[in-house]
């Protein structure tokens, strides 16, 4: 018959509650007001191209620390809003996760001038976290 055993106990879990890795941060992501930060990820990222041009399309390349197991890219999406005028951008980003890790959020468009915030939605099993960024566009 099969042949059926168990892990020895605690085998699962290496790893997790070690301290998180350091984010360490491909040129050009990080930068000032491109790091975000909640009690348990870090989120780097940058925008392509920078600085963002109204009525453009941009894309924003996004790095998150510690890395979401492969194929949790489903849980992690990237929005924009202007708070003092009440609605989002006209578009829905495509994102997806490149080989190396980095999520890219592609389609995003500003289609007109002031503050923006760009909020970056992780989910993890239950829970998702929501971290957004002020940009000011002119």
């Amino acid at each position: 018959g099969p042949i059926s055993g168990t892990l020895p106990a605690g085998r699962v879990l290496v790893g997790t509650s070690e301290a998180a890795p350091p984010c360490e941060a491909p040129l050009g992501f990080g930068a000032p007001g491109r790091r975000l930060e909640s009690s348990d990820v870090v989120v780097l990222f940058r925008t392509v191209p920078s600085p963002i041009e109204i009525g453009q399309h941009f894309t924003v390349e996004a790095l998150v620390c510690p890395t979401p197991p492969l194929g949790a890219a489903a849980g992690f999406m990237v929005d924009a809003r202007m708070p003092e005028h009440r609605h989002g951008m006209n578009y829905r980003a495509r994102v997806f996760r490149k080989p190396d890790g980095i999520y890219v959020a592609e389609g995003l468009l500003f289609h007109m001038p002031g503050r923006w915030d760009l909020t970056f939605d992780l989910v993890t099993g239950n829970t998702t976290q929501r971290l957004a960024s002020t940009l000011r566009v002119e």
